[in-house]
């Protein structure tokens, strides 16, 4: 741990053994500190973000935390990874696949299939399946531990993995439910880790003249690929992000050693690896290229003066905070990452062997090229802001390689001894460490302990309603939910968990015609007026009039269609009918 790299101090040799540092005056067994580390890490973590179904556990989340769910579930109801969506998931996004029609998937089925695996295995229904999503969340922390420890030692690893472990932005993403995305994003580290070392051993062994001149170590480039290939079966965006910072590193690569990372020798292998990922995405290949959410290239060259993704580009995606600066990392923080940022740069310039600074510069410049990909390429902005959890990823490396090269370089400049530098370097990580957890690691256990604690989450009523009354209706049914319109958004997920729990299709209505477009049968139409939130809210004095004035609106609608007809289901608040005339309500 006192070593800066974990490489050298394992006995790496050639090109890239060392990376001209200044070692500290002491070392300790960095396998067992490693692993205490990591440790450490996981049993936080996994104790943070599980707060939210410790003490409940109902469903929660946001529309696509249920879709994600629903899709995962019939998988495991049905025991097969279906490539047509069952039609209470498919109604959802009916028509959505410009290639293969309705009721095609939006994602490869690999994201989805582990969800039904941890129901089979957990052996419950929803437990199981937030346990995978905690730790598919948080394991992005380890992913980055794993790297910067490879490189750089286990201290600035632990740094920056427990700062990760606090992320805003990827606690948000993993409680709204934008799972496939940040279950790929967080392999990239691992995948830019194996990409390294192909290329390291590429340009070192190229310096020989054996037979494997140029060819590097191939199960490095296997690996690369094999994890791209997962990152492509989980979400696009984990992939391409991946592939931007690896071009980027490569082109830098190339730059410093004057040869492409091409010859005779790797040719074969890299064309193999090609192939091989060919293989496992053509099939695939519809389902991403299908979508109709296609989008021209900006050419706003304004955006490329901003690093990051304003507020103002994902309105109703997410929280304004997500993207703020100052809600990601605390005050104590900036001075160590505006020292990262600045030593790295110097540091290219003053270390000899500079390889692992210029991974770090390609892993910054490349991060910037994937938050501005809207400019050149296209995408949507309020898609493009899950990329942000990248940005945490190299900006939380940074700060702590802050905390290592600061006092190496003042010993430097100083000419002081190295054990002036150890006690320096674990003085600032202290105080760090101290301030993550007093200001991030509070927020984030008030945060992740409240969430959709209160009304915001599916009820007992309602979960009891979906599970044993929806569920039994015919599985084509179609029950339009008018209360979205009446008392406003955050009733949207709570309606989209019945759909999950009771696998048959819920819908907002909003007015205007009834199933009026394909697929929906008349004769299997229902209506769910759901009065039981309202009535919570009417039991808070400081509601009642709010209360009061919803429950009149919906009552109304609820008289204008169904005026002296018997509900086919009345309890707990909640009245359910069959929709059996002509009527139609204006919009």
């Amino acid at each position: 741990m006192g070593g800066e790299s974990a490489e050298s101090a394992s006995g790496a040799s050639g090109k890239f053994g060392k990376s001209g540092n200044v070692k500290a005056g002491f070392t300790l067994d960095s396998k067992t500190v490693a692993v205490l580390a990591i440790t450490v890490l996981f049993v936080v973590s996994l104790y943070l973000w599980t707060l939210p179904f410790q003490r409940n556990s109902l469903p929660f989340g946001e529309g696509d935390s249920a879709w994600h769910f629903s899709i995962g579930d019939n998988m495991a109801d049905k025991d097969k990874a279906a490539f047509r969506l069952p039609y209470y998931i498919g109604m959802w996004y009916y028509g959505f696949n410009s290639i293969l029609g309705p009721f095609a998937p939006e994602y490869p089925p690999p994201n989805h299939v582990n969800y039904a695996m941890m129901q089979v295995f957990g052996g419950e229904r929803f437990v199981p399946v937030f346990i995978y999503r905690a730790i598919a969340s948080f394991i992005g922390a380890l992913s980055v531990f794993f790297l910067v420890s490879r490189l750089f030692g286990v201290l600035p690893a632990f740094i920056a993995g427990l700062g990760l472990s606090f992320s805003l932005r990827e606690q948000l993403t993993y409680l709204f439910g934008q799972q496939p995305t940040l279950t790929a994003i967080v392999v990239t580290p691992v995948t830019m880790y194996a990409w390294y070392k192909y290329l390291t051993s590429f340009y070192d062994s190229g310096s020989g003249s054996s037979s494997s001149y140029g060819k590097g170590n191939i199960v490095y480039l296997y690996v690369t690929f094999a994890l791209l290939a997962a990152q492509y079966l989980l979400h696009f965006q984990g992939f391409t992000g991946s592939v931007i910072l690896m071009a980027v590193f490569t082109i830098a690569m190339a730059v410093r050693f004057r040869r492409l990372p091409l010859s005779k020798s790797n040719l074969l292998p890299l064309a193999a690896a090609i192939v091989l990922f060919l293989a496992v995405a053509a099939p695939f290949a519809a389902v991403y290229f299908g979508s109709p959410d296609s989008y021209k290239p900006s050419w706003n060259l304004g955006r490329l003066l901003e690093w990051g993704i304003s507020p103002d580009y994902f309105k109703g995606s997410f929280p304004p905070a997500f993207s703020l600066f100052s809600s990601e990392y605390p005050k104590a923080l900036v001075p160590f990452l505006t020292a990262g940022m600045v030593l790295l740069f110097v540091r290219l310039f003053l270390v000899k062997n500079n390889v692992r600074e210029l991974f770090l510069l390609s892993w910054l410049i490349g991060t910037y090229l994937v938050l501005h990909l809207d400019v050149f390429v296209g995408t949507g902005l309020n898609r493009l802001a899950r990329m942000l959890v990248l940005e945490n990823y190299v900006f939380f490396t940074l700060i702590a390689m802050g905390i290592v090269w600061l006092p190496q370089t003042i010993a430097l400049l100083l000419k002081l001894n190295s054990g002036v530098v150890t006690v320096a370097k674990y003085v600032l990580a202290a105080i760090l460490v101290f301030s993550l957890v007093t200001t991030s690691g509070r927020a984030t256990y008030g945060s992740l302990s409240q969430a959709y604690s209160g009304i915001d989450r599916i009820t007992p009523a309602q979960a009891d309603f979906a599970a044993n009354y929806l569920s039994k209706l015919p599985e084509k049914v179609y029950i339009y939910d008018p209360s979205v319109k009446v008392v406003g958004q955050w009733r949207y997920p709570k309606m989209r968990w019945m759909l999950a729990i009771s696998q048959r299709h819920v819908g907002r209505y909003d007015g205007g015609p009834i199933a009026g477009f394909d697929n929906v049968d008349k004769n299997e139409t229902y209506f769910l007026f759901d009065y039981s939130d309202i009535a919570l809210f009417a039991s808070s004095p400081s509601y009642q009039q709010q209360a009061a004035a919803w429950a009149s609106q919906l009552n109304q609608l609820e008289q204008q269609l169904f005026n002296n007809t018997e509900p086919v289901y009345d309890i707990n608040n909640i009245r359910l009918y069959k929709y059996e005339n002509n009527a139609e309500v204006p919009a």
